[in-house]
């Protein structure tokens, strides 16, 4: 008697379940879709950009759902996957992970493609709850991730296992934050107050250090700034976005020099964001406006730009936050696409992570 209820309960019995399984089985030999091959500058220029995929959900990490899982979600349709709905800031660590601000879901996501992880930052402890508006994020070395919420107006540091350790800011001290930028010899947080028109300088414990900047159109002063980026040699880099510039800061805050102008040619701004530095001492300025990505060396010179406004692979709809990694990948947070793009470096040579 038990073994024919047994038999009975079995899904393999009816015929519409077996037609599924069937399905998923065919579908799961199916072919990856190829990525198109699309290089920067253009020919006859030797090509030292290439375009190489999506990161949208976690099976572009390589995460697959289990056999059984993808099964339950067919027949019972439980919800999606996660997904990218507004991705801000981009960070990378040594180890292949990439960690992605996104306001829409109100997460960080990371992605590891090297290891096939997937999972979420968001948990946060009374009375916060949980994460409102994540803009930046930042990695030490000890691979913990800082992370800033214009909502919330505190930068929340996670432990490696996802764990909120700490909390830096106080009520009023910060106006609306947005980018962060880490200088791990120095030890030393700078945190974006877009609102307050200044960088916020804070040790890796949340000891407040300093200011950098003020409101105006001068030399150190910044107007609305939003990301920041710190080289190998403890420059600091600030997105000063209304005054369509970077500005350049020595270690110790002292104003250096400026990249770029308000324009709209090659060399020129309309709304800069995100900002990166490579081993070369190149800077990658993401512009907003003009969707496109333009790199300059140390002296300020143009060398190269890519994307362009669209929805294919290698162009952008308001793009903002950008970081590269040791292997010389570019992530390009494509906001309004839902996506982070990536791409290689193919000069060869090793960059650090930003």
């Amino acid at each position: 008697m038990r073994g024919k209820r047994l038999k009975s309960r079995g899904v393999l019995r009816n015929p519409l379940i077996g037609i599924i399984l069937l399905g998923l089985v065919a579908c799961a030999g199916a072919p990856v879709e190829k990525q198109p091959t699309i290089f920067w500058p253009e020919p006859p220029d030797p090509p030292k950009i290439t375009f190489v995929q999506n990161l949208t959900q976690p099976k572009d990490a390589g995460v697959k759902p289990s056999w059984f899982k993808r099964v339950i979600h067919f027949i019972f349709g439980e919800k999606e996957p996660p997904y990218l709905i507004r991705p801000s800031g981009v960070t990378v660590d040594e180890e292949g992970g990439v960690y992605i601000g996104d306001t829409g879901l109100q997460v960080v996501h990371y992605f590891n493609q090297k290891n096939h992880e997937y999972r979420q930052y968001f948990r946060l402890p009374e009375p916060y709850g949980r994460l409102k508006n994540p803009i930046g994020v930042a990695v030490d070395g000890a691979k913990r991730l800082y992370v800033t919420d214009a909502d919330l107006n505190r930068v929340f540091v996670y432990d490696p296992e996802g764990e909120s350790v700490r909390i830096i800011g106080r009520e009023g001290e910060m106006e609306r934050i947005s980018g962060i930028a880490i200088d791990r010899s120095r030890e030393r947080l700078y945190v974006v107050d877009t609102m307050g028109h200044r960088v916020l300088v804070y040790s890796l414990e949340g000891e407040k250090q300093g200011e950098i900047g003020k409101r105006g159109v001068g030399n150190g002063e910044l107007n609305f700034p939003t990301y920041a980026t710190v080289d190998h040699d403890g420059r600091l880099y600030i997105s000063d976005s209304l005054n369509f510039r970077v500005q350049v800061f020595d270690a110790e805050g002292q104003f250096q020099s400026q990249i770029g102008s308000l324009g709209a040619t090659l060399g020129q701004f309309s709304r800069p964001k995100g900002i990166a530095v490579d081993g070369a001492n190149h800077l990658y300025v993401v512009d907003t406006l003009y969707d496109n990505v333009q790199i300059f060396n140390s002296s300020g010179e143009l060398l190269l730009h890519f994307g362009r406004s669209g929805v294919e692979p290698g162009f952008f709809w308001l793009p903002s936050g950008i970081a590269i990694d040791r292997e010389g990948k570019i992530y390009v947070a494509d906001s309004y696409n839902q996506r982070v793009q990536v791409f290689q470096l193919l000069e060869g040579e090793s960059v650090p992570s930003s």
